[in-house]
């Protein structure tokens, strides 16, 4: 498992309601606009597909949550990875830092993937934000 990158935003909201969101993934859709359809495999695993073109087109993705970290783990696509979003209280806002690890040997060189994939979960977590209102 290798760490991609790090990505913090501050959210003027509550734990739980942030919390609530990432742990949803049919929420995915109204904060990741490149995702247009999220369906449920079994319980905790989403099939992802994305109608613009992406590294990953479509996936497999389970869901975990604990009380301060939901984490996404991919699997089924070109670029395999977990993302761990861990989640802090602070005064009058929340934290939220995302950090992604890539889990099989992606062809691209990390440097690249790099510099796109964190622009593009940036964006997401932009979105994120905007979805709560903050």
């Amino acid at each position: 498992m290798k760490k991609l990158f790090t990505n913090s935003i501050e959210i003027n909201s509550d734990l739980k309601t942030v919390t609530d969101i990432l742990a949803n993934a049919f929420t995915l859709t109204k904060w990741n606009y490149a995702i247009s359809e999220v369906t449920e495999v079994v319980t905790d695993e989403f099939a992802i597909h994305r109608n613009e073109p992406a590294v990953n087109q479509d996936e497999i993705v389970t869901v975990e949550q604990t009380d301060n970290e939901v984490v996404y783990v991919s699997r089924g696509g070109k670029l395999e990875y977990q993302l761990v979003f861990q989640i802090f209280q602070t005064d009058g806002h929340v934290l939220v830092t995302e950090t992604l690890y890539v889990l099989n040997n992606f062809s691209l060189p990390k440097a690249l993937i790099a510099s796109i994939t964190k622009k593009a979960f940036n964006q997401n977590l932009q979105a994120l934000k905007k979805l709560i209102g903050a």
